[in-house]
């Protein structure tokens, strides 16, 4: 009896020993750095409904895709990491800053970096900091020679492809593909030229445009280029963010219903995107929204942030779910192309409709801001009145389509002139 309590014993305090070493340099979940994390590996159910709207082609930054094709001779990404070199020794070269300063300030910095990422990095120290050196210095350098465009075209290898330089710049919005903006905002001001350029985020929001929801840059400093996006949108508009007690609003009529019940839909003069304005007299007033080709990867990534980080409103997704709830079929499309509101440069008002029918798949309804409840609840209201209601059912059964226009025009023509022929016949008899 004694050997076998002895064993137990022995097995415990092995046990206890493996645990406590295990435990050594873990963190409880609440001093993790949790509120640093910005940059998220995309979530199993969103990266499913479109994986290449989250995965770069070209060049990888950060150490989520870090790994992609890198050491194949014919790799593109193999490509870029030595150009980005290139980039690194020109920014050396343009700034005359010694390398060992970039390393001690970003030393000094690791954890704080470490720390932005809501995955594990595999990376030690020395690949770590090395990694994030080139990958900074490459994109400081390239926003640098697109801002100052006259003086290396003809030059710069990537100004001679456009192709390349579209691509990049999708890579580099993607939520996976990010480093803290911080980072590149204080190697950049390390440097003297913040006194012959504007403002690294200034730079920034002139790189990324094209691809800027909104026409403000914001006054802070977004937490990286994705946030960036987002964070213009949401200062170029006047929408109230508020977050309010009522319930959610899941759901609005599709634009082509509310057609039929009366709704007016006008073009906005605001330039906010995200604005959306109901009037009292049954008009809906939308920002003008281009669509094309890198709409949806823009959207997904933006949202994919918003359903991952600690925000106090998602209001991207807010905005994305009501489009999604107007258009339902490309008679929604065609209605809002044909009143302005939508500028379809992708051409096939059927994919525009399936796009925004897919984007919200498996994201969480956010609680709602104080002016789309009103709007959604304007909107809803409106066409759920009786005589609008009525009016649309009629509208939908009878002129909904070229052929029961034509058919019920002539119903009725028909019917006025038999009408006409029986009050003619009456009055001869008298």
């Amino acid at each position: 009896m004694e050997g076998k309590s002895s064993n137990l014993l022995s097995e415990q305090q092995r046990l206890e020993t493996k645990l406590s070493k295990m435990l050594q340099d873990v963190k409880p979940p609440e001093k993790d750095g949790l509120l640093m994390q910005c940059i998220y590996r995309i979530p199993p159910r969103l990266r499913e409904t479109n994986p290449k709207a989250y995965t770069p082609r070209i060049v990888s930054i950060g150490p989520f895709h870090k790994t992609i094709d890198v050491g194949k001779e014919d790799s593109i990404f193999e490509s870029m990491e030595k150009l980005k070199l290139k980039y690194l020794k020109g920014f050396l070269n343009r700034t005359l800053l010694p390398v060992e300063n970039i390393v001690v300030l970003l030393k000094n910095m690791e954890d704080k970096i470490r720390s932005c990422y809501g995955a594990p990095i595999k990376h030690d120290s020395h690949d770590f900091l090395k990694m994030i050196l080139i990958d900074a210095c490459f994109m400081i350098e390239l926003f640098l020679r697109s801002h100052s465009y006259k003086d290396w075209e003809g030059k710069d290898p990537l100004l001679l492809k456009p192709w390349m330089q579209r691509d990049i710049k999708k890579d580099l919005i993607l939520l996976e593909n990010q480093l803290p903006f911080f980072v590149l905002e204080q190697i950049y001001n390390l440097t003297s030229i913040n006194k012959e350029f504007p403002s690294f985020l200034e730079i920034t929001f002139k790189y990324f445009n094209t691809f800027c929801l909104g026409t403000v840059c914001t006054k802070e400093s977004p937490k990286h280029f994705t946030d960036l996006l987002r964070s213009s949108a949401i200062s170029s508009s006047k929408l109230d963010r508020r977050r309010t007690n009522e319930d959610k609003v899941i759901h609005v009529y599709s634009a082509s219903q509310l057609r039929e019940a009366g709704l007016k839909f006008e073009v906005s003069s605001n330039k906010g995107l995200l604005d959306l304005t109901y009037f009292d007299k049954g008009v809906l007033s939308m920002s003008r929204l281009n669509i094309d080709d890198d709409t949806e990867m823009v959207f997904r990534n933006i949202i994919a942030f918003e359903h991952c980080h600690l925000l106090d409103t998602r209001i991207i997704t807010q905005y994305v779910l009501i489009l999604d709830s107007l258009i339902n079929t490309e008679k929604d499309v065609n209605l809002l192309v044909d009143k302005k509101i939508i500028v379809n440069l992708m051409g096939d008002a059927n994919a525009t409709a399936a796009m925004f029918n897919n984007l919200c798949t498996n994201v969480n309804v956010p609680d709602s801001s104080c002016g789309y409840i009103s709007v959604c609840n304007s909107l809803n209201a409106f066409y759920e009145n009786p005589r609008n209601k009525y009016r649309a059912i009629f509208v939908h059964e009878y002129f909904n389509t070229p052929w029961k226009i034509a058919s019920t025009s002539a119903a009725i023509i028909l019917l006025l002139l038999t009408l006409i022929q029986t009050i003619c016949s009456m009055i001869s008899l008298f």
